[in-house]
């Protein structure tokens, strides 16, 4: 695929000509392919009754497409609401007796923390695979895993400081051990370009607002094929008997999903939510993961360049296996400075775990990171001037 136009991709987003947005790992602004997608979702209900809109087999060619954006099989893709949802479905999917235990990690959203405490009340241990100063290796869910321990739950990108966790590697070793191994994919899908059927996981759950261009909602989880038939799920019905024939995608109903991911869904779908997810996705089709991974990586290497330049301190790793999109700056008074950069200089960070964070996409270049990176300099010098 040849070198894609970065500067010809960045007009296809209007909220960059009026804001240096550096805050992608909460919310993605969003392409003009999301408000085409909006407005052809509204004329086929307005002069079409819908036909299109709100068509199933519309939603599995939207399937289809998320699959193969994401490295998967469409049937082992379910449409969901968002990140939660997917990991919520995931901490009620197995059967879990008194004294086994589950591994999450000190590095954890608490929507990562929250769908497992139920399990406590039954018995289940919750223990934290802790992290050695911002890293999650392997060892740390090692010395936390042993002959009960039935399932690791773990961010694939940590939110805080965009810590990549070698989910391969852990993967195995949660194979050898006959541990489940669930993940939350939603800071690395749309920006790292590894297929979720490479990751080794057994579920992934991805909210759609970020690398995905979809909105806030909506969102997919992945189910290894193998295990759809084990897990439980409240939704719809039980997967039919082993030898069965398989489930019909929509020849009769849309309630005919029980030997594939789509089980996991309940209800009509969110039609116009997975339609900008299904443009979304051709958009990035249309660039290349593989393109949108090395942009990604040469402009957080940027980032790390001018934040040793400017003297701050980050918790970010250097070597690109070990981190994504995200950098974390260890500053004074982060949620104000935070504010300041908004409401002075237009450039939009976050703040999490009291550190400011910044995170970008390939719609970003090198002028945002050094304006924003001058804005924060100015803040931090002033504040400090003013101490003294």
């Amino acid at each position: 695929m040849s070198k894609p136009d970065w500067k010809a991709i960045r007009g296809e987003f209007p909220t960059l000509s009026h804001f240096t947005y550096l805050d992608v790992a909460r919310k993605t602004v969003p392409p003009r392919c999301q408000e085409r997608a909006m407005q052809e979702y509204s004329r086929d209900v307005y002069e079409n009754a819908g036909a299109d809109a709100w068509s199933a087999p519309k939603v599995a060619e939207a399937r289809a497409v998320m699959a193969q954006l994401l490295g998967a099989r469409p049937s082992e893709i379910a449409f969901t609401k968002n990140t939660t949802e997917g990991l919520n479905i995931a901490a009620h999917a197995f059967d879990l007796k008194p004294g086994d235990n589950v591994v999450l990690t000190n590095m954890e959203h608490l929507a990562n923390i929250w769908v497992w405490k139920h399990w406590e009340a039954r018995g289940v241990e919750i223990r934290l695979a802790k992290h050695r100063d911002g890293r999650l290796t392997l060892d740390a869910f090692l010395e936390q895993m042993d002959s009960r321990t039935r399932v690791v739950s773990t961010a694939w990108v940590t939110y805080g400081n965009g810590y990549r966790v070698n989910v391969p590697e852990l993967a195995r070793a949660c194979r050898e051990r006959g541990v489940r191994l669930v993940v939350d994919g939603v800071q690395g899908a749309g920006i790292l370009a590894t297929p979720l059927s490479e990751l080794g996981a057994d579920i992934v759950a991805i909210g759609g607002h970020k690398g995905l261009f979809g909105l806030t909602g909506t969102g997919v989880v992945y189910c290894r094929e193998e295990l759809v038939d084990a897990l439980a799920t409240p939704f719809v019905k039980a997967p039919l008997s082993p030898g069965s024939a398989p489930a019909r995608a929509y020849a009769s109903s849309q309630f005919d999903y029980f030997r594939v991911a789509h089980r996991f869904e309940g209800g009509n779908p969110n039609f116009l939510g997975v339609r900008i997810l299904w443009r979304g996705a051709e958009f990035i089709q249309s660039i290349g993961l593989g393109n949108i991974e090395r942009r990604v990586r040469s402009l957080t290497t940027h980032c790390l360049k001018l934040v040793k330049q400017a003297g701050l301190r980050t918790q970010t790793p250097e070597e690109w296996e070990e981190r994504a999109q995200i950098v974390n700056l260890l500053v004074p008074n982060a949620a104000d400075l935070c504010e300041r950069l908004r409401e002075k200089h237009r450039v939009v960070t976050n703040v999490k775990d009291n550190a400011l964070r910044v995170s970008m996409s390939f719609f970003n270049d090198e002028e945002d990171l050094e304006k924003g990176m001058r804005a924060i300099t100015r803040e931090v010098s002033g504040k400090a001037a003013a101490a003294v």
